[in-house]
């Protein structure tokens, strides 16, 4: 719904009414500095609708105001209890443990360290060729690409990786 300007009468009327909102303010207990500007534009909205829809005006404009008033309140809380507004914040610089001085980021790895880790594992255990073929992969290149720089199938490749899924399932178990 796009918003125009209040006509003069309208401007008006809001400047006759406009205790009400600090009436619905002070029934809910709510701060007035904080919820003025959450409440206020609904108080507009009800003046926009009472005076363009005729079939409001055999309701008292209180009436329209505060349902207005309230449905913004409403939209304000819901809005303020979304997960992405309430979700648990932990410093990287907050010790873990008591008796140890070590703070989370000292003990989250970075993320490139584990691949890392574990390419030098499969470094000692796989071929010089097949090796660069994970190594890439890794890396992000699709097959396409480490085929085109290795002069080698497609195929190929399939079959390295599968067989390298299997040597590593296999060293877990």
């Amino acid at each position: 719904m796009k918003s125009r300007p209040l006509t003069i009468e309208q401007q008006q009327f809001a400047e006759e009414n406009h205790d009400l909102i600090y009436t619905f303010l002070r029934s809910k207990r709510l701060n007035f500095d904080y919820y003025y500007d959450t409440v206020v534009f609904g108080y507009l909205r009800a003046i926009t609708k009472y005076f363009n829809r005729p079939e409001l005006q055999v309701y008292s404009f209180k009436t329209i105001a505060w349902y207005a008033m309230n449905t913004d309140l409403h939209n304000h809380y819901r809005k303020q209890s979304r997960k992405k507004r309430t979700a648990y914040v932990v410093s990287l610089d907050t010790m873990v443990y008591i008796d140890e001085p070590l703070t989370m980021s000292e003990t989250v790895a970075a993320p490139d360290m584990n691949i890392r880790l574990a390419l030098e594992e499969l470094a000692e255990l796989l071929p010089a060729e097949q090796f660069n073929i994970v190594r890439m992969k890794s890396e992000g290149y699709n097959n396409r690409e480490i085929a085109k720089k290795y002069n080698i199938s497609l195929n190929y490749i399939q079959e390295i990786l599968s067989s390298v899924k299997e040597a590593v399932y296999f060293s877990l178990i």
